[in-house]
């Protein structure tokens, strides 16, 4: 390729090393290059990062054909339909191997918007620091000026008593495997353990999710919270909280996990068991220490406001600081620590409000402060909460489940924050995301005419009976 360079014999040297190609390392090189730095993007391949290559991009490709699939088996009788000839087949070659096309796709535009631009010049392989500025990249010396980190995260795998690696299968298995197994269960009931739980039971397997915490969702509305696990259990997932003693042992049949809950000794057999218990930074192969850098637990990389980690030439971004692992926030952290690794006196980053979202259906979204973070912070709240049942579409649609709350400032109403389940919430939570990023208040969204009959009516519906009650 072009703009890739192999020789090992000549030293590099840049103004600006980016260690990591996924979506905060590409937005912090193009920023720098924006600003008229010269940028090194290095990286180990296949080139694209995790958002595309394992995470959000292909995980939702399978989820929609899983998501259809639950609908034609199990929601068309309530729609006044009937499938003629039963079965629904799947074609699991087909399915993944459409993700994969996609997915290509994708990480080939990736590709071209670095190669496209003058200003970066992309390298592939394994780097690690020799010093406060200077490293080896596949044993080739580097020196900078400044570097910015930003080399992702790895699976965390769980370590239970009598659970053989054999037994274990991670997030990146799932998204390639074409036979599913007949019955798993999942550890962690994150955003991974709860999609591609739906999306195993949904193309037909056993399913059963576990999580060592008590309740989901630390720190969230437990109305919503409770609601939204049980609308996933009537769509036919098994899951259970605040799990303890667990183990696993083996029979002719294969293994099975035996754990506590609520006090009963329980077991389910298993074919393959899903990690969904999260990930941790990827920097144990940088050498940090070698470039005067320091961590907190589990490899997180200690940043200021700037993004300056302890060496004040180098920043993070993305995963790898442990604020968020969510792609908007790390493409928001990629740009400004490209923006202040050019600057004489970097500048704080800003703390917009962040919008999130779990694919599962029904879908869960939030954006801002909870109600227990908006009081921990000081504020005096109003708070107001509405069901589905009340709304118009969402009755004709047969599609009730659903709740939606918001959470304002008492004194001057101002939207703080908002937090719901129901169909399509990640992109519904978008239209009170607005209200919340600009500062608006329930009396200025009162204002705003909506198409009737929408999903989205059902912010107007909540915030008219809120100032209501004010």
């Amino acid at each position: 390729m072009d703009k890739m360079t192999e020789s090992n014999h000549i030293p590099y040297k840049t103004e600006i090393l980016v260690i990591g190609g996924g979506s905060a390392g590409r937005y912090a090189a193009k920023a720098a290059a924006r600003k008229g730095a010269q940028v090194m993007l290095v990286d180990p391949g296949p080139f694209g990062g995790l958002c595309i290559l394992k995470g959000c991009m292909p995980s939702k490709a399978l989820l929609r054909s899983a998501h259809v699939r639950h609908l034609i088996v199990s929601e068309l009788p309530e729609l006044g339909l009937r499938l003629s000839g039963g079965q629904v087949d799947l074609d699991m070659n087909y399915i993944v191997d459409s993700k994969d096309r996609m997915i290509q796709d994708f990480a080939d535009d990736a590709l071209q918007g670095i190669l496209n631009n003058p200003s970066i010049t992309l390298v592939e392989g394994l780097f690690h620091f020799t010093g406060t500025h200077e490293g080896l990249i596949s044993g080739r010396p580097v020196t900078f000026q400044k570097a910015i980190i930003a080399s992702g995260t790895r699976i965390r795998l769980p370590h239970i008593n009598g659970l053989e690696s054999e037994d274990i299968m991670t997030s990146d298995d799932i998204l390639e495997t074409r036979i599913l197994p007949k019955k798993v269960v999942v550890i962690g009931t994150g955003p991974v353990g709860l999609e591609l739980g739906q999306y195993l039971h949904n193309m037909g397997s056993e399913v059963t999710i576990l999580n060592i915490n008590p309740e989901w969702g630390h720190g969230l509305d437990r109305v919503i919270s409770e609601a939204y696990l049980d609308a996933l259990r009537a769509r036919g997932l098994s899951i259970q909280m605040g799990i303890t003693n667990e183990w696993v042992d083996r029979t002719p049949e294969g293994p099975t996990l035996h754990y506590t809950h609520e006090g009963i000794e329980k077991s389910v057999p298993f074919e393959r068991l899903l990690s969904a218990i999260g990930r941790i930074p990827d920097t144990h192969s940088l050498d940090l220490e070698a470039a005067g850098i320091k961590t907190a637990e589990k490899g997180i990389i200690k940043v200021l406001p700037t993004l300056q980690t302890t060496n004040p030439d180098i920043y993070a971004a993305g995963d790898v600081t442990g604020i968020l692992p969510v792609l908007n926030v790390a493409t928001f952290q990629g740009e400004m620590a490209g923006e202040n690794a050019t600057r004489k006196s970097p500048l704080p980053i800003p703390e917009p409000p962040v919008p999130i979202a779990i694919f599962t259906d029904p879908e869960y979204a939030r954006s801002g402060l909870s109600e227990s973070e908006a009081v921990f912070k000081g504020h005096s709240v109003v708070t107001g909460r509405i069901p589905f049942t009340d709304l118009g579409k969402a009755i004709v649609y047969r599609r009730t489940d659903g709740w939606l709350k918001i959470v304002a400032n008492e004194s001057d109403h101002k939207i703080l924050g908002a937090e719901m389940f129901g169909p399509g919430a990640s992109d519904l939570i978008h239209v009170i995301h607005v209200a919340i990023a600009l500062g608006a208040t329930l009396d200025d969204y009162q204002k705003i005419l909506h198409i009737h009959p929408t999903f989205a009516e059902i912010f107007k519906y909540l915030i008219d009976e809120m100032t209501d009650a004010i």
